[in-house]
């Protein structure tokens, strides 16, 4: 068995930049450190300071950056960089700043395959993911095959952890900023940011009481008639970097115009709200106002903390911008319409067709499960680790709590002259 990014990594000299809330980047130190590799951390707020002590501390201005981790790199002979969310101002300046360096770039984001994944990905991820390309190369080489997903180890709530990891973060963040006084966080960066958590925590249990005959109704009275469409948080930046809307509520609206001019009548428009939005934005205003507007009030739902599982089981179909509640729907064999970017987003798994057309033709539809089969089996050995950021997995023996080992796939049958990995750069 080779761990695919762990032991890739033995005797590197790596950089880490701004990682996931928690302890998680200190803990893939020690086991970086555990196959020998050099690990350098660059901290950029109190948060990440907190979290990683003994990291170098940047508190200069932006344009100082530049010159700054190039310094890194040339003084310590840094071969690779990893970091979390290539789309946040900071590590879109290192990889600007940095692109003339030949260096192996390792980005961290939350798993394609939720709950139990976390995605690690060389070059980019989400929107600058090269799995679907990689994907479709694959498949052009084991179209016979027979094959089944791994399973899984089942990891369990993990919302608390992160809440918890993001309170203190936010907290010390807000203690230390005049010590990172020209730092800007792609959040609101303040102790304030702990009342939203608190307020979504709340706001949990009274929607739960509030709405908790709605999903019986929908699964035993409206299986299979009612469209799902579950909802990003304001300020994911797959939205800002990998679609053409300006926001959740121009997407809401798209949706709601072409629900009403295209669905068949006796069908149901169920939007949900995500879970890490709760504190921060309620669009309850904005979808009473359209429905009345486009005269589909009866047809429209609003719903917030229902078991989203058995919602997408039982759902016509799924409409996202990019979430990867999509992929979970596609794991469902429920249709699925994309309306961004997305590396799931890959003909026979995903409905290809306008928007306007897919109400229509969503019943008749069928997902190739063999191939969403091979899809997973891909992600699986390719870019998705079973762990948390946020919880360790009980009686995993690293420092992350993360199962870092497979098998690495290949593009080529064994009997081919030629046989290059996948994750080849």
């Amino acid at each position: 068995m080779n761990t695919m990014i762990i032991d890739e990594l033995s005797n590197k000299k790596i950089l880490l930049l701004q990682g996931p809330i928690g302890y998680f980047f200190r803990n893939l130190a020690r086991d970086l450190k555990d196959v020998n590799a050099s690990v350098y951390k660059v901290n950029f707020n109190g948060g990440d300071e907190f979290f990683f002590k003994n990291g170098w501390n940047f508190n200069g201005e932006m344009y100082e950056f530049s010159s700054y981790i190039q310094q890194l790199v040339k003084q310590y002979d840094i071969d690779s960089i990893m970091l979390f969310g290539d789309c946040r101002p900071i590590h879109r300046l290192a990889r600007a700043t940095l692109s003339e360096f030949e260096l192996e770039w390792y980005v961290f984001e939350e798993g394609y395959l939720r709950p139990n994944h976390i995605t690690c990905e060389k070059g980019g991820v989400n929107g600058f993911s090269s799995v679907p390309k990689r994907f479709q190369q694959y498949l052009q080489h084991h179209q016979e095959d027979h094959i089944i997903a791994d399973d899984v180890v089942e990891l369990g709530r993990t919302f608390w952890y992160a809440a918890f990891w993001a309170a203190i973060y936010y907290i010390m963040a807000s203690l230390k900023s005049k010590q990172y006084p020209f730092y800007q966080h792609h959040r609101p960066l303040t102790i304030a940011e702990f009342w939203p958590w608190l307020k979504g925590g709340i706001r949990k249990y009274q929607f739960k009481l509030k709405e908790r005959r709605i999903e019986k109704y929908l699964l035993n009275f409206k299986k299979k008639d009612y469209f799902l469409v579950p909802l990003q948080t304001h300020n994911d930046a797959q939205i800002e970097f990998h679609s053409n809307y300006s926001g959740i509520e121009e997407f809401i609206e798209e949706v709601m115009y072409s629900f009403a001019h295209h669905a068949p009548q006796d069908t149901l428009l169920v939007l949900k709200q995500h879970p890490f939005d709760r504190g921060y934005r309620e669009y309850t205003q904005l979808i009473q106002q359209l429905a009345l507007q486009l005269n589909i009030s009866s047809r429209v739902l609003y719903i917030h903390d229902q078991y989203l599982p058995d919602l997408l089981e039982n759902a016509r179909g799924v409409v996202v911008i990019n979430s990867t509640v999509g992929m979970s729907a596609v794991e469902s064999l429920v249709p699925v319409k994309v309306c961004g970017r997305a590396v799931y987003d890959i003909e026979p798994m995903t409905m290809q067709c306008h928007i306007d057309r897919f109400w229509q033709q969503a019943l008749a539809w069928n997902v190739d499960e063999k191939v969403v089969q091979k899809y997973l089996y891909f992600l699986q050995h390719t870019t998705q680790f079973n762990g948390s950021f946020y919880k360790k997995m009980s009686g995993c023996q690293n420092q992350t709590g993360v199962v870092w080992s497979k098998v690495k796939v290949e593009i080529y049958k064994k009997n081919r002259s030629t046989n290059p990995l996948l994750n080849v750069k």
